[in-house]
């Protein structure tokens, strides 16, 4: 079996359980809109999740996985079998890291805030209640670090299904801690609190037992090991180039703050639904496209690692061109369905798909990121992602502030989808200079293909949602609910066909891999 072909099933798999865990992202979604709505509260509690989430996202994704699972197949196939020893020693090292971490985040919870939302101080409470929240979930970190070291090690080893489904204990427990506790008279913000940390224990645990049987296991000291070593000193730059990009969120979340409440709420709620898209397929993608690049950069013959990134970059177009036309022709009836109840109102949905039209406008371009970024820290290149992430937070502030007085929240969204783009540029221009050719007139080709496939798509959705079967926000909701699943079913089903007019090779690549899957299990 080819190794696109590999690579493909591999992403279905994870594809399939990220799928569901994003459904339960949605209903998690939904619950925190019933208690919360758009309000000073609601901002206080995405904020105070951010917060210590940006450090996880430094920490436990950012550099760890792009670190060590390099490393990790290095340590295999040099030495078969230590690499569950370097796992358990790696283990440790962290730990000690992310307990001093906890530690400090709860201590310096009231200047942090300070620095991501000095905003909050113009309305009573607000502040004060975001500090106490942050101090609440900064254990998360720690939990939810683990837990992805646990799933780097298990993508090492080939394994990458298992990960994918631990997030929908997480989304879940959030939920049942909402519905359980709220109504008994626990206050919404704690009970919400409460789910986040019960969650990010689950999903720890959960992929224990499978991290021992494959061989993780403690043996000796983490400080004297040279592999850690190696490893730590290659994650301190990816944790500033990690850094960098999360700072990002410190920009768009002083802004937003500024610009009074519930702005908070309605570009993190919209990105929460482009997020659907990023946090399915194409974080599949990048799941399994590591290893797989890990692997061919440790050849002398860079052909398999160009062709690779090359059909990755089609993949991802494949996903996210259809997605972007049509998260911004149907983003008012999508945000209804999914945020309005409770305390969430219809002005509120408005200003939220406001927000996601622009957002959908860097789909591309934050998923090509991913997987260029990916690509540098397969050959051991740490310097090149950060270089350019530090460029792009600088254009990004200034397009946020600048955009943000005539705009708005949908200001800052367009920031971040300009940057975005600036961010994939430079690194597929920086990676070509490196390498020679990566099939960009095939890749260009490719996408140009998709691109008037969805085209065609939004032509047809359009002419059904304004002309056909115009959306009713009086509808109730299954009947809301039933015109979204029905749209977006009539594009898939356009897009497809468009496709494959056009011969879209993608549409083969992607279906016929899965189709095979099926036929296997």
């Amino acid at each position: 079996m080819s190794d696109t072909r590999k690579l493909v099933r591999s992403t279905w798999g994870i594809t399939a359980w990220t799928v569901v865990s994003r459904l339960a992202g949605v209903l998690r979604d939904a619950t925190i809109a019933r208690f919360l709505g758009a309000s000073a509260s609601s901002d206080a509690f995405y904020t105070a999740f951010r917060i210590p989430n940006t450090f996880r996202a430094i920490v436990g994704e950012g550099g760890l996985p792009g670190a060590f699972v390099p490393m990790a197949k290095k340590v295999e196939r040099e030495r078969p079998g230590e690499e569950g020893a370097y796992a358990g020693r790696m283990l440790l090292l962290l730990g000690c890291v992310l307990v001093l971490l906890v530690a400090l985040g709860i201590l310096f919870a009231e200047p942090i805030v300070a620095l991501f939302a000095s905003g909050f101080r113009a309305t009573p409470g607000k502040f004060e209640r975001t500090v106490l929240l942050t101090r609440w979930m900064f254990p998360y970190v720690l939990l939810v670090s683990v837990a992805s070291l646990f799933e780097a090690y298990l993508n090492s080893k080939g394994f990458f299904q298992l990960s994918a489904a631990t997030p929908i204990a997480w989304n879940l427990s959030i939920v049942a801690a909402a519905w359980l506790l709220a109504p008994a008279g626990v206050p919404p913000l704690a009970a919400l609190t409460g789910g986040v940390l019960v969650g990010g224990g689950l999903q720890m645990a959960l992929q224990g037992p499978a991290v021992r049987r494959l061989g993780l296991r403690f043996s000796g000291s983490p400080f004297r090991d040279p592999e850690v070593r190696g490893t730590a000193l290659r994650i301190a730059p990816r944790l500033y180039g990690a850094g960098v990009g999360q700072l990002s969120f410190l920009v768009s979340s002083r802004t937003l703050a500024a610009l009074g409440d519930a702005f908070v709420t309605y570009n993190f709620c919209a990105f929460r639904v482009v997020d659907f898209v990023l946090g399915g397929f194409v974080v599949s993608l990048t799941r399994t496209v590591l290893p797989s690049l890990s692997e061919q950069a440790l050849e002398r013959d860079r052909s398999a690692y160009k062709a690779t990134v090359a059909f990755a970059l089609r993949l991802i177009g494949f996903v996210t061109i259809p997605s972007m036309v049509g998260l911004m022709l149907l983003a008012p009836p999508i945000v209804d369905v999914v945020f309005r109840r409770g305390r969430f109102a219809e002005g509120d949905v408005a200003k939220t798909a406001l927000a996601v039209l622009f957002f959908a406008l860097g789909l591309y371009a934050a998923a090509g990121v991913k997987i260029l970024t990916q690509a540098f820290y397969a050959l051991h290149d740490t310097r090149t992602p950060v270089v350019v992430a530090t460029f792009d937070l600088a254009v990004f502030w200034t397009l946020c502030v600048w955009l943000a007085k005539p705009m708005l929240h949908a200001g800052v969204a367009l920031a971040t989808s300009a940057g975005f783009w600036i961010n994939f540029l430079l690194l597929l221009a920086l990676l070509r200079r490196r390498l020679g050719s990566l099939g960009g007139r095939s890749v260009a080709a490719a996408l140009l293909r998709l691109l008037l496939a969805s085209l065609g798509m939004g032509g047809v959705v359009w002419v059904f949602a304004h002309r056909l079967v115009p959306y009713d926000f009086r509808w109730v909701f299954l009947a809301r609910a039933g015109w979204v699943a029905g749209a977006a079913t009539l594009g898939a089903a356009v897009f497809f066909a468009l496709a494959a007019l056009l011969r879209a090779p993608e549409l083969g690549e992607a279906l016929g891999a899965l189709g095979r899957r099926r036929t296997r299990s």
